[in-house]
C-alpha cells in the first residue's frame, strides 16, 4: 500500500455549553497522488483565510482554523450546531517536499500541493 498522508489524530466534536466557546471537529479531507506529488482538499466552509493556521512541524502538517458561529435561528430543541474550528494533523511521507508546500483557500476548499522531493521524482535516462 502507497500512503503518503495519514490522519494522526482524531478529534472529536464536542459540545459547547456557550456560544463564545469553539467546538473542534476535524475537517473532511481527500488527497490525491499525482506524478508531481501529492494534492490534497481540505473542506472549511466559512473560514476565512485570517482564521486558519497551517504549519509544518517535524514531519506532519497541522492545520486549525476557526469560523464565526451560525446566528441562532431560535432555540435549538433537537440537533446539533456546526463546529466553529477544525483541526487536523497529517503525517507527511519522507518522499513530500514540506517546504515547497504551496495553499491557496478559495469557496471553503483549502488546497494544498505537497510536491515530491527531487530525489523521488522519476528520471528518465537516455541511452546512447
Amino acid at each position: 500500500m502507497n500512503t503518503c498522508c495519514n490522519e494522526t489524530t482524531a478529534v472529536k466534536s464536542t459540545p459547547t455549553a456557550a456560544p463564545t466557546e469553539t467546538s473542534f471537529s476535524p475537517p473532511h479531507w481527500r488527497a490525491f497522488r499525482e506524478e508531481s506529488g501529492v494534492n490534497l482538499e481540505v473542506v472549511l466552509p466559512g473560514v476565512k483565510r485570517d482564521d486558519l493556521k497551517l504549519e509544518v512541524q517535524a514531519s506532519h502538517l497541522v492545520l486549525e482554523a476557526t469560523r464565526a458561529p451560525e446566528a441562532p435561528l431560535g432555540k435549538l430543541i433537537h440537533g446539533s450546531s456546526a463546529p466553529t474550528g477544525y483541526r487536523l494533523k497529517l503525517r507527511i511521507s519522507e518522499s513530500l517536499d514540506a517546504h515547497r508546500l504551496t495553499a491557496k483557500l478559495a469557496d471553503g476548499i483549502l488546497r494544498l500541493q505537497l510536491p515530491l522531493v527531487e530525489t523521488a521524482q522519476p528520471k528518465r535516462i537516455e541511452v546512447e
